[in-house]
Protein backbone atom coordinates (compact mmCIF):
# COMPACT_ATOMS: atom_id res chain seq x y z
CA UNK A 1 0.00 0.00 0.00
CA UNK A 2 1.29 3.46 -1.21
CA UNK A 3 1.54 6.20 1.17
CA UNK A 4 -1.33 7.90 -0.82
CA UNK A 5 -3.48 5.64 -1.02
CA UNK A 6 -3.33 4.98 3.01
CA UNK A 7 -4.31 8.71 3.36
CA UNK A 8 -6.95 8.54 0.99
CA UNK A 9 -8.45 5.41 3.26
CA UNK A 10 -7.77 7.08 6.09
CA UNK A 11 -9.41 10.30 4.65
CA UNK A 12 -12.75 8.30 3.88
CA UNK A 13 -12.76 6.35 6.89
CA UNK A 14 -12.30 9.68 9.00
CA UNK A 15 -15.31 10.84 7.00
CA UNK A 16 -17.46 7.81 7.31
CA UNK A 17 -16.65 7.69 11.51
CA UNK A 18 -18.14 11.13 11.38
CA UNK A 19 -21.27 10.32 9.44
CA UNK A 20 -21.79 7.26 11.79
CA UNK A 21 -21.53 9.48 14.55
CA UNK A 22 -24.01 12.24 13.42
CA UNK A 23 -26.52 10.37 10.68
CA UNK A 24 -25.16 6.73 9.87
CA UNK A 25 -24.01 5.96 6.20
CA UNK A 26 -20.09 5.23 6.92
CA UNK A 27 -20.44 1.90 4.59
CA UNK A 28 -21.30 4.24 1.69
CA UNK A 29 -18.40 5.86 2.08
CA UNK A 30 -15.99 3.23 2.96
CA UNK A 31 -16.72 0.18 0.97
CA UNK A 32 -16.24 2.34 -2.38
CA UNK A 33 -13.17 3.88 -1.38
CA UNK A 34 -11.72 0.45 -1.01
CA UNK A 35 -12.68 -0.73 -4.23
CA UNK A 36 -11.11 2.15 -5.60
CA UNK A 37 -8.13 1.76 -4.03
CA UNK A 38 -7.89 -1.52 -5.94
CA UNK A 39 -9.16 -4.25 -2.91
CA UNK A 40 -11.52 -6.30 -4.59
CA UNK A 41 -15.09 -6.39 -3.78
CA UNK A 42 -15.61 -8.83 -1.25
CA UNK A 43 -12.23 -8.55 0.70
CA UNK A 44 -13.30 -4.53 0.81
CA UNK A 45 -16.74 -5.18 2.18
CA UNK A 46 -15.40 -7.66 4.82
CA UNK A 47 -12.62 -5.18 5.49
CA UNK A 48 -15.31 -2.18 5.75
CA UNK A 49 -16.94 -4.32 8.31
CA UNK A 50 -13.94 -4.22 10.34
CA UNK A 51 -13.14 -0.85 10.33
CA UNK A 52 -16.79 0.15 11.31
CA UNK A 53 -17.36 -2.22 14.18
CA UNK A 54 -15.42 -0.49 16.81
CA UNK A 55 -18.17 2.90 16.69
CA UNK A 56 -20.56 0.42 16.74
CA UNK A 57 -19.29 -0.77 20.38
CA UNK A 58 -18.63 2.97 21.27
CA UNK A 59 -22.26 3.78 20.18
CA UNK A 60 -23.80 1.41 22.39
CA UNK A 61 -21.84 2.05 25.67
CA UNK A 62 -23.62 5.42 25.62
CA UNK A 63 -26.95 3.23 25.86
CA UNK A 64 -25.97 1.47 28.83
CA UNK A 65 -28.61 3.20 30.97
CA UNK A 66 -31.76 2.54 28.38
CA UNK A 67 -30.61 -0.94 27.43
CA UNK A 68 -31.87 -2.34 31.16
CA UNK A 69 -34.87 -3.83 31.34
CA UNK A 70 -35.64 -4.72 28.47
CA UNK A 71 -37.38 -7.38 27.86
CA UNK A 72 -36.81 -8.60 24.07
CA UNK A 73 -33.04 -8.24 24.17
CA UNK A 74 -31.77 -12.25 25.57
CA UNK A 75 -34.12 -13.16 22.03
CA UNK A 76 -33.14 -10.33 19.56
CA UNK A 77 -29.81 -10.56 20.73
CA UNK A 78 -30.18 -14.79 19.69
CA UNK A 79 -31.96 -14.35 16.49
CA UNK A 80 -29.07 -11.07 15.44
CA UNK A 81 -25.90 -13.68 16.47
CA UNK A 82 -27.72 -16.18 14.14
CA UNK A 83 -29.00 -13.96 11.55
CA UNK A 84 -25.17 -12.18 11.57
CA UNK A 85 -23.94 -15.32 11.26
CA UNK A 86 -25.60 -16.42 8.34
CA UNK A 87 -24.68 -13.67 6.50
CA UNK A 88 -20.99 -13.29 7.01
CA UNK A 89 -20.91 -17.16 6.15
CA UNK A 90 -23.08 -16.02 2.82
CA UNK A 91 -20.25 -13.73 1.81
CA UNK A 92 -17.48 -15.79 1.96
CA UNK A 93 -19.29 -18.63 0.00
CA UNK A 94 -20.55 -16.45 -2.73
CA UNK A 95 -18.81 -16.00 -5.83
CA UNK A 96 -17.30 -13.04 -6.74
CA UNK A 97 -18.89 -12.17 -9.89
CA UNK A 98 -22.49 -12.65 -8.04
CA UNK A 99 -21.36 -10.39 -5.10
CA UNK A 100 -20.27 -7.66 -8.57
CA UNK A 101 -23.61 -8.04 -9.60
CA UNK A 102 -25.05 -7.55 -6.05
CA UNK A 103 -23.44 -4.22 -5.35
CA UNK A 104 -25.34 -1.80 -6.93
CA UNK A 105 -28.29 -3.05 -6.11
CA UNK A 106 -26.93 -3.61 -2.08
CA UNK A 107 -25.93 0.21 -2.45
CA UNK A 108 -29.79 1.26 -4.03
CA UNK A 109 -31.51 -0.35 -0.97
CA UNK A 110 -29.03 1.49 1.66
CA UNK A 111 -29.28 4.60 0.14
CA UNK A 112 -32.92 4.23 -0.10
CA UNK A 113 -32.76 3.35 3.51
CA UNK A 114 -31.77 6.46 4.28
CA UNK A 115 -33.55 9.09 1.82
CA UNK A 116 -37.18 7.38 3.42
CA UNK A 117 -36.12 6.57 6.61
CA UNK A 118 -38.53 8.64 8.24
CA UNK A 119 -40.88 8.19 6.35
CA UNK A 120 -40.77 4.55 6.65
CA UNK A 121 -40.09 4.53 10.32
CA UNK A 122 -43.55 7.10 10.63
CA UNK A 123 -45.39 4.41 8.18
CA UNK A 124 -44.43 1.05 10.52
CA UNK A 125 -45.65 3.38 13.96
CA UNK A 126 -48.70 3.74 11.99
CA UNK A 127 -49.67 0.42 11.50
CA UNK A 128 -48.40 -1.67 14.39
CA UNK A 129 -51.62 -2.23 16.18
CA UNK A 130 -52.24 -4.27 12.94
CA UNK A 131 -49.70 -6.35 13.70
CA UNK A 132 -50.31 -7.44 16.72
CA UNK A 133 -47.17 -8.46 19.27
CA UNK A 134 -46.19 -11.86 18.03
CA UNK A 135 -42.76 -12.90 19.44
CA UNK A 136 -42.43 -15.28 16.72
CA UNK A 137 -42.66 -12.84 13.69
CA UNK A 138 -40.50 -10.29 15.63
CA UNK A 139 -37.67 -12.83 16.14
CA UNK A 140 -38.00 -13.82 12.21
CA UNK A 141 -37.96 -10.09 11.19
CA UNK A 142 -35.17 -9.76 13.01
CA UNK A 143 -33.12 -12.71 11.88
CA UNK A 144 -33.91 -11.65 8.64
CA UNK A 145 -32.59 -8.06 9.06
CA UNK A 146 -29.41 -9.83 10.85
CA UNK A 147 -28.30 -11.66 7.63
CA UNK A 148 -28.64 -8.45 5.39
CA UNK A 149 -26.48 -6.74 8.19
CA UNK A 150 -23.95 -9.36 8.30
CA UNK A 151 -24.23 -9.41 4.29
CA UNK A 152 -23.69 -5.86 3.56
CA UNK A 153 -25.10 -4.02 6.66
CA UNK A 154 -25.89 -0.23 5.20
CA UNK A 155 -28.89 1.16 6.15
CA UNK A 156 -28.89 -2.35 9.06
CA UNK A 157 -29.77 0.41 12.05
CA UNK A 158 -32.99 2.43 9.81
CA UNK A 159 -34.27 -1.55 9.07
CA UNK A 160 -34.12 -2.68 12.34
CA UNK A 161 -35.82 0.76 13.95
CA UNK A 162 -38.65 0.09 11.07
CA UNK A 163 -39.63 -3.44 12.58
CA UNK A 164 -39.26 -2.10 15.81
CA UNK A 165 -41.89 0.37 15.19
CA UNK A 166 -44.03 -1.72 13.44
CA UNK A 167 -43.99 -4.22 16.91
CA UNK A 168 -44.13 -0.74 18.76
CA UNK A 169 -41.34 -2.55 20.82
CA UNK A 170 -40.76 0.63 23.68
CA UNK A 171 -39.58 4.14 23.13
CA UNK A 172 -37.60 5.64 20.87
CA UNK A 173 -34.78 5.71 22.75
CA UNK A 174 -34.83 2.68 24.43
CA UNK A 175 -35.57 1.22 20.50
CA UNK A 176 -32.43 3.11 19.41
CA UNK A 177 -30.64 1.68 22.25
CA UNK A 178 -31.55 -2.14 21.61
CA UNK A 179 -30.91 -1.23 17.49
CA UNK A 180 -27.10 -0.38 18.29
CA UNK A 181 -26.56 -3.03 20.92
CA UNK A 182 -27.40 -5.71 18.31
CA UNK A 183 -25.87 -3.65 15.80
CA UNK A 184 -22.55 -4.69 18.22
CA UNK A 185 -23.90 -8.41 18.21
CA UNK A 186 -24.51 -8.61 14.12
CA UNK A 187 -20.97 -6.84 12.83
CA UNK A 188 -19.01 -8.64 15.32
CA UNK A 189 -20.02 -12.09 15.10
CA UNK A 190 -19.59 -11.38 10.77
CA UNK A 191 -16.63 -9.28 11.56
CA UNK A 192 -15.10 -13.07 13.34
CA UNK A 193 -16.56 -15.06 10.19
CA UNK A 194 -14.47 -12.92 8.25
CA UNK A 195 -11.28 -13.12 9.69
CA UNK A 196 -11.68 -16.53 10.44
CA UNK A 197 -12.30 -16.62 6.33
CA UNK A 198 -9.28 -14.81 5.56
CA UNK A 199 -11.14 -11.98 3.94
CA UNK A 200 -9.78 -9.05 5.54
CA UNK A 201 -7.08 -6.94 3.87
CA UNK A 202 -5.46 -6.00 7.66
CA UNK A 203 -3.33 -3.23 6.70
CA UNK A 204 -6.19 -1.18 4.67
CA UNK A 205 -8.35 -2.29 8.17
CA UNK A 206 -6.16 -1.19 10.42
CA UNK A 207 -5.83 2.52 9.09
CA UNK A 208 -9.19 2.79 8.31
CA UNK A 209 -9.80 1.78 11.84
CA UNK A 210 -7.74 5.18 13.20
CA UNK A 211 -9.74 7.21 10.56
CA UNK A 212 -12.64 5.91 12.15
CA UNK A 213 -12.32 6.34 15.44
CA UNK A 214 -10.52 9.82 15.16
CA UNK A 215 -13.45 10.61 12.65
CA UNK A 216 -16.04 9.38 15.49
CA UNK A 217 -14.70 11.70 17.83
CA UNK A 218 -14.71 14.69 15.93
CA UNK A 219 -18.34 13.62 14.41
CA UNK A 220 -19.32 13.98 18.32
CA UNK A 221 -18.09 17.38 18.61
CA UNK A 222 -19.21 18.76 15.55
CA UNK A 223 -23.26 16.54 16.27
CA UNK A 224 -24.01 19.85 17.98
CA UNK A 225 -23.76 22.18 15.47
CA UNK A 226 -24.24 20.35 12.76
CA UNK A 227 -28.13 19.14 11.47
CA UNK A 228 -28.09 15.77 11.35
CA UNK A 229 -31.19 16.28 8.41
CA UNK A 230 -28.20 18.27 6.33
CA UNK A 231 -26.13 15.23 6.51
CA UNK A 232 -28.42 12.74 5.49
CA UNK A 233 -28.87 14.64 1.92
CA UNK A 234 -25.18 14.13 1.62
CA UNK A 235 -25.65 10.45 2.18
CA UNK A 236 -28.17 10.35 -0.23
CA UNK A 237 -26.66 12.48 -2.57
CA UNK A 238 -23.33 10.06 -2.37
CA UNK A 239 -25.50 6.90 -2.24
CA UNK A 240 -27.03 7.99 -5.38
CA UNK A 241 -24.24 9.30 -7.39
CA UNK A 242 -22.30 5.62 -6.29
CA UNK A 243 -25.21 3.90 -7.09
CA UNK A 244 -24.90 5.41 -10.64
CA UNK A 245 -21.97 4.47 -11.12
CA UNK A 246 -21.62 0.78 -9.86
CA UNK A 247 -24.73 0.06 -11.87
CA UNK A 248 -23.09 1.31 -14.84
CA UNK A 249 -19.92 -0.09 -13.95
CA UNK A 250 -21.48 -3.96 -13.69
CA UNK A 251 -24.20 -3.60 -16.80
CA UNK A 252 -22.94 -0.64 -18.41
Amino acid sequence: MTLTVALALFAAAFAAGGLNAVAGGGTLITFPALVAAGVPPIVANATSSVSQWPGYVASSLTFRRELAGQRAMAGMSAASLLGGLAGGWLVTVVSPRLFDVLIPWLILLATAMFAFSATLTRWMSQHAANVGRSTGALLLGQFVVSVYGGFFGGGMGIMMLALYSLFALDTLTRMNALKTWLSVLISGVAVLTFIVAGLVDWPAALVMLAGTICGGVAGARLARRLPAQWLKRVVVALGSVLTAAFFWKVYG
